[in-house]
């Protein structure tokens, strides 16, 4: 740490890379810092977002004439193109802080699902030591030199994403916001479309949503009108319909390309959601 007029700090900073930039979200800069008496900082505007850390002591934050009171555990959000105004509640107790700061498009969709949002930018009490190990190893890739670039940026990736995954697999409102649901929702038809012929369950579409099964059934079909089951089942005749008509692929071969254990398990599914056999299917619509 170096001493400057209001504390004692390390500022550590990366120059994000064209596959940084080709990223949702990407790390601008880092650091961590022990307050002097009479620490305050702006009021001013950062054109970044930037999460703040109180490892210990109270940090009192201002913005849009609200005033938060934050002590050691919490982490609060500063969005871009919001003034702010922050500063030591008092002089007798130490005040330790951390942040990260990122830009990029999707930081705004990012910072939600970690249960970040404007009007309600801080957490309570996350500070523990696996956070704390988190940031250090962080703050220890950003003080590494003479690595490769490019392996430098995905291992710091990685890192990243384990720090917001942290915050998501934390909970707390996110899972009742109706654009969080609505995007999680519209991601499991994107990959139930892409792995349908996979033999994917529910119970997987479940997990990639990182969701209770029950829950996730109740709201999937109460958002896209359709059960995840029946969906799946729709992708997948579909796709059979397709292939019968286009291709000459055997019945069989269909049936093993479409992810069905056997011919009798596809042959019997078509049959019931068509009314017919995938041969009847087939002959029926190439003699019209």
């Amino acid at each position: 740490m170096l001493e400057y007029d209001i504390e004692f700090a390390e500022f550590l900073y990366y120059s994000p890379t064209e596959m940084d930039i080709e990223s949702p979200f990407w790390l601008l800069r880092a650091g961590h810092s022990i307050a002097k008496p009479g620490y305050r900082v702006g009021p001013r505007r950062i054109e970044c977002y930037s999460i703040h850390f109180v490892r210990e002591g109270r940090l009192v934050v201002e913005s849009g004439g609200k005033r938060t009171v934050l002590q050691a555990g919490d982490v609060f959000c500063m969005y871009p193109n919001r003034t702010y105004v922050y500063y030591r509640e008092n002089d007798r107790d130490n005040l330790q802080l951390a942040w990260l700061r990122f830009d990029g498009p999707g930081m705004g969709r990012l910072l939600t699902h970690a249960g970040f949002k404007p009007e309600a930018p801080c957490r309570r009490g996350k500070w523990n030591a696996e956070l704390q190990g988190l940031i250090e190893a962080i703050f220890a890739e950003l003080r590494a030199e003479g690595r490769d670039q490019i392996a430098a940026c995905l291992e710091l990736k990685s890192m990243l994403y384990r720090f917001f995954s942290y915050f998501i697999q934390l909970g707390e409102a996110t899972e009742t916001d109706q654009t969080v649901k609505k995007s999680w929702v519209a991601h499991s038809m994107d990959y139930i479309k892409l792995h349908a012929t996979e033999g994917i369950t529910v119970q997987q579409v479940a997990n990639f949503a990182g969701l209770n099964r029950t829950y996730f059934s109740t709201i999937f079909t109460k958002s896209a009108g359709i059960s995840p089951a029946d969906y799946i089942a729709n992708i997948k005749m579909n796709k059979a319909k397709e292939m019968l008509l286009t291709t000459s692929a055997s019945v069989t071969e269909i049936a093993y390309s479409l992810g069905y254990p056997t011919l009798f398990a596809f042959t019997r599914a078509f049959k019931n959601y068509h009314s017919l056999s995938p041969s009847g299917y087939r002959k029926q619509n190439n003699s019209q």
